[in-house]
């Protein structure tokens, strides 16, 4: 969730409501994020200087905290690239060799594939 908060600030400021919706919307069903969560993480990110916040009474309705990524947001969500590249190839690997044993005729008993019955 840290990761997509940061990356969603770096292309624009915005306001926690808006982020929750970004972010589940781009989210698959089965992750998607709870707005408390999310509110306790951006006062976390804020704390540690990733976010910075300030109030907004621009438009209508009641006063909004616009979170903004700082440069030491920007240097973590670098790494947070870095990390998600290195756990993509990993899952890449794991379903390029989960596909191949789908496809491998059993020889042995032990290696029954109970995926083909």
């Amino acid at each position: 969730m840290a990761s997509f908060a940061l990356l969603l600030c770096a292309e624009e400021p915005t306001h926690g409501l808006a982020l929750h919706r970004s972010i589940n919307k781009l989210l698959p069903e089965g992750l998607k994020v709870d707005a408390g969560n999310l509110y306790r993480l951006l006062r976390e990110m804020e704390a540690r200087g990733t976010l910075r916040s300030e109030w907004s009474t621009v438009g209508s309705g009641a006063a909004r905290r616009v979170y903004q990524i700082t440069p030491v947001g920007l240097d973590e969500l670098a790494d947070w690239h870095e990390d998600i590249a290195r756990r993509r190839q990993a899952f890449d690997l794991f379903i390029e060799r989960y596909d191949a044993l789908r496809c491998r005729p059993a020889t042995h008993e032990h290696l029954r594939n109970p995926l083909n019955e």
